[in-house]
């Protein structure tokens, strides 16, 4: 019968095919060709039906669920696009992020769409270096309304800690920035968090040259708190509770720098150094068993040549970190640590006596070996890499090892031969930083860094 149609008459019938006609997902593959976002949300509000296919190609992109507002406001010019747009994907967005905005502006849109709460967003970044608009107590009120069901807050500007209790979810809490801030968090507000967040896990409260801030014995109480970041006069005030804080993994400590710059006559020769050891041996003392993990600056805290000459503090069999930075002892000074079986990273950055010889007994000796950085040790060279190839090439290692390189005697070696070297089977050659490491000369900077392991009756 259809092959009996003519021409006009299949042409009728093909006339009355409309999109409405169309299954969902060939409606899907039509509109994914759409990459005008204005004309996206035209189509958006065509129907409910066009709508639902819309949103889920929304949400198909990743991208779609970071709230930028200036990156929406970009793309989407009219207000009426914006918002519209805004409160489709209102409940689909996990992150939002303020770079350089106000978050007082930010909060007065959201209220001016119509946008009350955003539950799904559990990452919060508010980054701001050039506005220099700080957040008031209310604004952080107010940003707890709009996300109730926050895990993480990052906030490099200052504020006083008010209302932070106020977000019950959250589980890390990051202040520091890389520059001195008009105030810090206050102590009362510090405490208040601290008895309240009762999921917090990491915490990050460093100020960038001296703090003024002291804990109180209720940092014991934490109960699920992993990482404590924070400066050295501030651990000074309660260290012995934070030690015994029963989930403790990770302590990171910033010195406290408290220089008057103007009263500097001569930069090259003003010792910057930091000689205040006291805690640091203390932290030593007190929880050698469970150390495994153990970072220094050495270029701002200098130890002495002798500190733990018999290995009375580190464990070999259980260490995972040893990052030693800014070293200028002899090579052999290493070789008291070349038999840590278990070690995982080595960073040795800066060291500036590193031979080949000592590289290669660490490599022998640490079969669990993953990440080596030797960034800035102008004594190692190219042969080196020709040693470390053949030795792995006999081992049965499930894992490559990982070298940093930047600026070492091993920088000219690997450019002039990156594809040879791009190719070998058991190293990979990283012009970057280990993982978890501060950029720079040290894999902590002007500061030190401990990992503990859990104990038995914690970790169950």
């Amino acid at each position: 019968m259809q092959e009996n149609l003519t021409n006009h008459q299949r042409a009728e019938n093909y006339s009355t095919v409309s999109l409405e006609n169309l299954n969902d997902d060939c409606l899907e593959c039509i509109f994914e060709r759409i990459n005008d976002s204005p004309a996206q949300i035209q189509v958006a509000r065509t129907c409910k039906r066009f709508r639902y296919i819309m949103l889920r190609l929304w949400k198909r992109n990743p991208d779609n669920r970071i709230l930028v507002l200036e990156h929406w406001t970009n793309i989407l010019p009219h207000s009426e696009d914006l918002e519209y747009f805004l409160q489709a994907m209102r409940k689909e967005f996990h992150t939002v992020r303020l770079i350089d905005e106000c978050l007082s502006v930010f909060l007065r849109e959201m209220e001016e769409m119509g946008i009350k709460e955003i539950p799904g967003v559990e990452r919060c970044e508010l980054q701001d270096e050039v506005m220099e608009c700080y957040p008031k107590d209310e604004d952080i009120e107010l940003l707890t309304k709009l996300l109730p069901n926050l895990k993480y807050l990052s906030l490099n500007t200052p504020i006083t800690g008010c209302f932070i209790s106020k977000f019950e979810y959250l589980e890390e809490l990051h202040l520091y920035a890389e520059y001195s801030k008009v105030f810090e968090m206050k102590p009362e507000f510090l405490n208040e968090l601290l008895l309240n967040l009762r999921y917090l896990r990491v915490l990050d409260i460093r100020t960038f040259e001296v703090s003024k801030l002291t804990l109180t014995p209720d940092i014991a109480k934490c109960m699920v708190l992993q990482e404590l970041k924070l400066n050295l006069n501030t651990l000074k005030t309660a260290l012995d509770y934070v030690l015994m804080m029963p989930q403790l993994r990770h302590l990171k400590v910033l010195l406290d720098q408290d220089v008057d710059f103007s009263s500097i006559l001569n930069v090259d020769s003003f010792d910057y150094k930091i000689y205040e050891t006291k805690e640091f041996i203390h932290i030593l003392e007190e929880k050698s068993s469970s150390i495994i993990g153990l970072a220094v600056d050495l270029y701002f805290m200098p130890l002495s040549l002798n500190w733990d000459l018999n290995m009375k503090y580190l464990n070999c069999n259980k260490l995972k970190l040893l990052a030693l930075c800014n070293c200028d002892y002899e090579s052999n000074f290493f070789d008291r640590y070349t038999h840590m079986n278990q070690l995982e990273i080595l960073c040795l950055r800066h060291a500036s006596s590193l031979e080949n010889d000592t590289v290669m007994k660490f490599l022998k000796a640490c079969p669990q070996l993953q990440h080596l950085d030797i960034s800035y040790c102008m004594q190692v060279n190219k042969s080196l890499l020709t040693a470390i190839t053949e030795y792995l090439s006999q081992q049965e290692r499930a894992h490559k090892l990982c070298i940093y390189y930047r600026m070492s005697g091993l920088e000219t070696e690997v450019e002039r031969n990156s594809a040879y070297w791009s190719s070998q089977k058991y190293v990979r050659l990283c012009f970057d930083f280990p993982p978890n490491s501060d950029i720079g000369l040290s894999y902590v900077y002007r500061g030190f860094v401990f990992n503990f392991e859990p104990s038995i009756e914690n970790s169950h």
